[in-house]
C-alpha cells in the first residue's frame, strides 16, 4: 500500500491516538490545561506526527486528518475526565480552505459533552499565511462560537507580530527557540520580556513551552511568566499526570507563605519528596538506592510532619546483620527519625539556628522541616541556613554604623522601601538629641560618643526584635514600628533616657539644670540638659512612594519635636500635601 492509500485508511478507520501534555500555572493547584498531540499507528511509517501531517499536506488530506484528530482528542479528553482547558492544534491552512467543513467541531463537543469555553484553538505561526484577512474572519467565527484562541510558536515563522496583534489571541505560546537556555542568553530574555509586555497590552496570557531545565524555569519565573509547558514538568502521555510537579509546588509554597522583611525560615524553602507514614521501609530503601543524592525525606501523616528519613541512618540499619530481614516489612513510621527539627515558616533565621544546633548532640541533620500552621510546606537545608546567616553578618558589618553597630542608611532605606512596596502599615520614628553640640563643646567628643551609645542602648532596650532600629549618623536614630505599642515604647525610651543622662553631667550642671556654652552667633547662652526629641510619622503608601519622601516628612516632625528643648514625642499626620502636627505626648 502506498503512503496516500495508507493515510486514507488511517483517516477512514480513525487509527490515531491522542497523547496529552499538561500546561501548568503557578496559581493553580492542578493542571491549567492539556495540549492534545496526535500519533499515527505504532507500526506505521506515519506514526511520527511530522510525517503524518506532511503527508496529509502533500496529498491534500489535511482538512480530513485534522477533523479526525479533533474528534479523537475531544473524546479522549472527556473519557479521561481531565481538568482545565483542551488545547487543539489547528493549521491555519485548514481554516483557509474553502472546502473545510464548518460546524463539525461543535458537533463533536455536543456529542461528548464538552463546552466550547474549555477548548482553545491553537494556531501555529510556522506556516506562511497568504490571506491574513480570511484567517482573521475564520478566527472571529470560532471565537463567536465560544472558543478561545492561542498562537503557537510565536516568533518562529512567517506571519509576524502584526497579524497576531490584529487577531488579539487569548493565549500566546513562545517558540521553544527562545526558551532554550534563556537563562544564559540576555537577547532571548529581552525577547521574552517584550512578549510578556505585548501580552499585557492585548490581554493575552503568555505560555512558555519546551522548558527542559530548572534554570530555564527559574529564569522565566523571575521574568514574570506563570504558565508553563515542557519536559521538565511532564512529557506527552496517554494517561497524563494531573498533579502539580514538585518544582511548581515549591514555587506555590513560596507565594502562599509570605517571606517577611527580616529573613525567616520560609526564605530557605526547597522542594523534597515526601513519604506517607504507612509506607513500607523496604520501598523507601529501594528509592534511596535509586536516588543517591537524596539525603532527607520528610514523613507525613496527611499534611502533618511526623518524622524524617535520614539516608545514612536508614542504610546503615539495613547494612547490619539481619537488618534488612528484621526491618524491611516494617512501616517507615517505625524506622524513621522522630527528633527532627520542625519550624514555622515565619521563624527568624537566628531562632532557627538556635533550634537546629540545640536539638542534636551527636549528628546534625542535613535538613529541617518547615510548616505553615502545623501543615508541611517543605524542607530547608542547614547549609543554606548557615550561608544566609553568614551573608547577613557580612551585610550587617558592611552597612552598620561603626560606633553603635546598628544598621546604617542603606538597610534603613531598603527596609522602608520594602514596607511601602508591600503596603504594610508602619510608624517611622526619628530620634534626635537636643542641645548636643553645646554638650560636645563642654564635655568633649569622647563623652559625646558615650551619650550616643546611651541613646542606642536605650532605644534597643525598649524595642522588640520585630522593630527595626537604625543609626543614620551622629545623634540621629530611627525606629520602625509595626504594631500599636509604638507610643508606649517612645514614652518609655524618653523616661529611661532622662533618668540615665544625668550620669553624664557634673553635679554643678545638674544643680542648675544645664550648661553655659557659646551659641552659633558667639554669645554665651544657657542650654538645658540633653533631651531626646522624637518625631513620629505614619507614612501613607499612596502619598509616600519611597524612603526619600518618608525621610522628608519625618525630618519635619522631628523639627517640630525639637521646638521643645526637653524630651518629647510628636506625631506628624499628612493630609493631602499639607502637614498637620499633633502633640501626642510630652514626657519629661
Amino acid at each position: 500500500m502506498n503512503i496516500k492509500s495508507h493515510l486514507k485508511s488511517i483517516i477512514e478507520n480513525e487509527e490515531l491516538s491522542a497523547l496529552f501534555q499538561p500546561i501548568y500555572s503557578t496559581t493553580f493547584e492542578n493542571a491549567y490545561g492539556f495540549e492534545a498531540l496526535i500519533r499515527g499507528p505504532s507500526n506505521s511509517p506515519l506514526h511520527n506526527p511530522t510525517a503524518l501531517f506532511d503527508a496529509a499536506l502533500t496529498y491534500g488530506l489535511l482538512s480530513e486528518l485534522e477533523l479526525v484528530c479533533r474528534k479523537i482528542s475531544i473524546a479522549r479528553f472527556v473519557e479521561l475526565k481531565l481538568p482545565g482547558r483542551l488545547f487543539l492544534n489547528v493549521s491555519p491552512k485548514v481554516l483557509l480552505q474553502s472546502d473545510h467543513s464548518q460546524g463539525v467541531t461543535i458537533s463533536y463537543l455536543k456529542k461528548f459533552g464538552l463546552s466550547p469555553s474549555r477548548v482553545v484553538i491553537e494556531l501555529s505561526e510556522k506556516y506562511p499565511i497568504d490571506a491574513p484577512q480570511l484567517l482573521k474572519n475564520a478566527l472571529i467565527y470560532y471565537r463567536n462560537l465560544g472558543f478561545t484562541i492561542a498562537v503557537d510558536d510565536l516568533g518562529a515563522g512567517y506571519a509576524g507580530l502584526k497579524l497576531w496583534l490584529e487577531v488579539a489571541p487569548d493565549f500566546v505560546k513562545i517558540d521553544r527557540y527562545f526558551i532554550n537556555q534563556c537563562d544564559q542568553d540576555p537577547v532571548k530574555r529581552e525577547f521574552i520580556k517584550s512578549i510578556l509586555s505585548l501580552g499585557q497590552n492585548i490581554n493575552a496570557k503568555v505560555i512558555a513551552e519546551g522548558i527542559e531545565t530548572s534554570d530555564e524555569f527559574n529564569c522565566l519565573n523571575d521574568l514574570g511568566v506563570n504558565l508553563y509547558q515542557g519536559y521538565l514538568f511532564a512529557r506527552p502521555e496517554p494517561f497524563p499526570v494531573q498533579e502539580l510537579p514538585r518544582i511548581l509546588q515549591y514555587q506555590q509554597n513560596l507565594t502562599k507563605v509570605p517571606i517577611e522583611l527580616e529573613p525567616v525560615a520560609s526564605s530557605l524553602l526547597q522542594p523534597a519528596n515526601t513519604i506517607s507514614h504507612d509506607e513500607l521501609t523496604k520501598n523507601v530503601v529501594d528509592y534511596l538506592y535509586k536516588h543517591p543524592n537524596v539525603h532527607s525525606m520528610p514523613v507525613l501523616r496527611g499534611r502533618e510532619p511526623v518524622g524524617m528519613v535520614l539516608r545514612d541512618l536508614l542504610l546503615e540499619l539495613f547494612s547490619t546483620p539481619y537488618g534488612r530481614a528484621l526491618n524491611e516489612q516494617k512501616l517507615i513510621s517505625e524506622t524513621m527519625v522522630t527528633n527532627q527539627v520542625i519550624v514555622d515558616a515565619n521563624t527568624p533565621l537566628s531562632d532557627v539556628a538556635t533550634m537546629v544546633t540545640s536539638e542534636h548532640d551527636d549528628k546534625m541533620q542535613w535538613h529541617f522541616i518547615v510548616t505553615d500552621q502545623n501543615n508541611y510546606i517543605g524542607i530547608a537545608s542547614v547549609r543554606d541556613l548557615l550561608r544566609q546567616l553568614t551573608k547577613q553578618q557580612i551585610q550587617h558589618a558592611r552597612y552598620a554604623n561603626p560606633l553603635t553597630l546598628l544598621p546604617g542608611n542603606v538597610p534603613i532605606y531598603r527596609h522602608v522601601d520594602e514596607l511601602l512596596a508591600s503596603k504594610t502599615p508602619f510608624r517611622f520614628a526619628y530620634f534626635d538629641l537636643n542641645n548636643f553640640k553645646p554638650y560636645n563643646d563642654i564635655y568633649g567628643y569622647a563623652k559625646g560618643d558615650q551619650v550616643i551609645k546611651l541613646v542606642a542602648a536605650t532605644i534597643q532596650r525598649h524595642c522588640t526584635k520585630y522593630d527595626f532600629i537604625g543609626h543614620i549618623g551622629g545623634d540621629d536614630f530611627v525606629a520602625v514600628f509595626q504594631n500599636e505599642q509604638w507610643l508606649k515604647r517612645c514614652e518609655a525610651i524618653i523616661k529611661d533616657f532622662d533618668q540615665h543622662i544625668k550620669n553624664f553631667y557634673e553635679q554643678e550642671h545638674l544643680d542648675v539644670g544645664g550648661i553655659y556654652s557659646q551659641s552659633r552667633d558667639g554669645q554665651r547662652k544657657f542650654y538645658a540638659l540633653l533631651g531626646l526629641a522624637i518625631g513620629v510619622v505614619e507614612p501613607n503608601s499612596l502619598q509616600c512612594t519611597n524612603h526619600h519622601e518618608v525621610a522628608e516628612v519625618a525630618a519635619l516632625a522631628k523639627k517640630q519635636a525639637k521646638l521643645n528643648e526637653h524630651s518629647s514625642v510628636f506625631v506628624c499626620q499628612r493630609k493631602g500635601k499639607s502637614l498637620h502636627f499633633q502633640l501626642e505626648a510630652i514626657a519629661m
